[in-house]
């Protein structure tokens, strides 16, 4: 069981900086493109101003949004469909990794 876990957290320790650097490059890549997409003013903006937009749980929902909607093909840069993939592949399957290690803490306990 001991090799499980080691399993799971290496996935995890080498998924996640994979799955956020294909987040930030296509926030990058709408910000360039399509500004408007990603420009949302909740009622608490002003707690984001002066960092990073990616920083704002905003813009992090349309983001997610974009790259699992059709609307990331009207974007014309070349690198966008290998980003919206990892985003599209990663995502579902570390929440299940992430999902799979917390059961498996209650139910084997290390």
């Amino acid at each position: 069981m001991n090799l499980l876990f080691q399993i799971f957290g290496l996935v995890l320790i080498v998924g996640i900086p994979v799955y956020l650097h294909a987040c930030v490059k296509f926030a990058g890549i709408i910000q360039a493109e399509r500004p408007e997409w990603i420009e949302r003013c909740g009622s608490l903006r002003f707690f984001y101003t002066g960092r990073f937009t990616l920083a704002d749980p905003n813009v992090q929902h349309a983001i997610l949004g974009i790259a699992f909607s059709s609307r990331w093909r009207e974007i014309g840069s070349s690198v966008a469909p290998i980003y919206v993939g990892r985003i599209r592949f990663l995502l579902p399957f570390l929440l299940i990794v992430f999902g799979s290690l917390i059961v498996a803490i209650f139910v084997f306990k290390p």
